[in-house]
């Protein structure tokens, strides 16, 4: 376990999933612009963790929510290399922080499936040390905005309660997978979800859409950013997973996980802070559809080595029992 997360990342972004960001009351920022641009990024090891340390209760300030959290140590991931998302492109995808009245949290990323549920990685919900879920009191969820800055255009929603993937190894990460239901719904339509007729989108070097909202930059200049971020990519053959993911992650599993990476410049891959974010493909008629989750990389963003998503087509069954289950109450 230790020798495993320490050589790689699992969880969130400005980043923090599983991360802890310590704020003091000193801290001085009341502005989330401001607390993103700084560059006193702090990335320290946290119970056998590479995490970063920074700006995290500012949202809430910004927000003027409140929050109440504890850390899950995790997973952490956003896009390198990437580029700007526009809300019009990425109308599903949703900014998720947990925090507490000390500002220690964690953020992750996240799609809307439902008006009131939200998919993420199940290590953004469930502690993969402890086991313990994160209270839903402690997440706020920010929708319709690719900038969560933009207050004419976001949506803020508290979490009235966790759904965790019950086939989810904490151990190994697998079934990485885990459901925030709404307090407020959200108006923003839902993503397109990967079934079991979708394989082919599976395919060795389909072409596939990362997102995220955590660092960003080149590899050697990364930096936390409020705005979404995306990248094009492609889906590698299961052996390349395998082997090549084993360089930090021994537990690769084709039956239930993906993996992509971008030659020939090896540049573009997600980064601390988008955990829980979508990979995503289109298939023959332009829809636009969840494949995967982000759920693990190397702890130093590595774009030399592949990232690894929890497959939808393969938890697609669990997620529409439970859409279907919040519809009705």
């Amino acid at each position: 376990m230790e020798v495993l997360y320490q050589l790689s990342y699992l969880g969130g972004t400005l980043d923090l999933s599983g991360s802890r960001a310590i704020l003091g009351p000193t801290f001085g920022v009341t502005d989330f612009g401001e607390a993103a641009d700084r560059e006193s990024m702090t990335r320290v090891r946290m119970r056998g963790l590479q995490v970063v340390c920074g700006a995290l209760g500012v949202l809430l300030a910004a927000l003027a929510l409140a929050g109440t959290a504890a850390a899950s140590p995790g997973a952490t991931a956003s896009i390198v290399g990437g580029s700007t998302a526009l809300s019009e492109e990425w109308p599903w995808a949703a900014f998720i922080l947990a925090a507490d009245a000390k500002g220690e949290g964690f953020s992750c990323s996240g799609t809307v499936i439902s008006p009131n549920l939200v998919l993420t990685a199940g290590h953004c919900v469930e502690d993969i040390e402890t086991g313990k879920k994160t209270p839903a009191a402690q997440y706020v969820v920010v929708t319709g905005s690719s900038d969560i800055r933009n207050a004419s255009l976001r949506q803020v929603s508290k979490v009235s309660r966790t759904i965790i993937n019950p086939n989810f190894n904490r151990f190994k990460v697998h079934g990485d997978a885990g459901l925030l239901v709404l307090t407020t719904p959200t108006t923003v339509p839902a993503v397109a979800l990967a079934g079991p007729t979708d394989a082919a989108l599976l395919a060795p070097n389909t072409p596939t859409w990362i997102a995220g909202w955590g660092l960003s930059g080149t590899l050697r200049k990364l930096k936390r950013t409020p705005v979404l971020r995306r990248a094009a990519t492609f889906v590698q053959e299961r052996l390349y997973c395998r082997n090549h993911a084993r360089a930090y992650y021994p537990f690769f599993n084709y039956s239930s996980q993906l993996c992509t990476i971008t030659p020939p410049g090896f540049s573009i891959g997600t980064c601390h802070g988008d955990s829980g974010g979508p990979a995503l493909a289109f298939r023959e008629d332009g829809t636009p559809v969840q494949i995967g989750i982000t759920s693990l990389g190397a702890a130093d963003c590595d774009t030399h080595l592949p990232d690894v998503f929890t497959r939808i087509d393969r938890i697609y069954p669990w997620i529409a029992e439970q859409i279907a289950a919040t519809a009705t109450g």
